[in-house]
C-alpha cells in the first residue's frame, strides 16, 4: 500500500521546512565548490597541458641564453595556454588572464631580440601570476 506522503508533510507544516533546509544545504554546498573550484582546475589543467613544465623549461633556456630553445618553449607554453585560458576566463579575473597575455606577447619580443634581462622578467612574472591563479 502506498501512503501519500505530501498530506502527512502538509498536514504537520514539516515539507516547507524541509525545502528550505535543502535549498540552504543546495547553496552551501555550490557556495563551497565555486570558491575552491580554480585550485582543483588549474591542477588538472596544469597536469594535463604540462603548463608550468614548459614555462621552467623556457626560463631554464633564457638563463642559458640559448634563444632557439627557449622561443621552442615559448610556443609551447602558448599552446598549452590556450587549452587552459577558456577554462580559467569562467572562474578568475580577467585581469590575470591578460597579464599573462600580455607577458606572452612581451616575451616573444623580447626572446626576438635576445634581451635577456626583459626576457628573464617577463617569464618570472608568467610564473607568478600562474602560482597567483593556483592560490585562488
Amino acid at each position: 500500500m502506498l501512503y501519500n506522503t505530501n498530506k502527512w508533510l502538509n498536514k504537520y507544516g514539516l515539507r516547507s521546512e524541509i525545502l528550505s533546509r535543502v535549498a540552504v544545504l543546495i547553496l552551501l554546498f555550490g557556495l563551497a565548490v565555486s570558491s575552491s573550484s580554480c585550485t582543483f582546475v588549474t591542477k588538472r589543467l596544469d597536469s594535463s597541458t604540462n603548463f608550468s613544465q614548459h614555462l621552467s623549461q623556457t626560463e631554464t633556456e633564457i638563463r642559458s641564453e640559448d634563444w632557439i630553445k627557449a622561443k621552442t618553449n615559448l610556443e609551447e607554453s602558448q599552446k598549452a595556454w590556450s587549452k587552459i585560458k577558456p577554462v580559467l576566463q569562467i572562474d578568475i579575473d580577467h585581469d590575470y588572464v591578460k597579464n599573462i597575455e600580455d607577458d606572452f606577447v612581451k616575451l616573444n619580443a623580447y626572446l626576438d631580440t635576445k634581451d635577456k634581462s626583459n626576457s628573464l622578467a617577463s617569464i618570472l612574472l608568467i610564473q607568478s601570476t600562474w602560482k597567483d591563479i593556483d592560490s585562488l
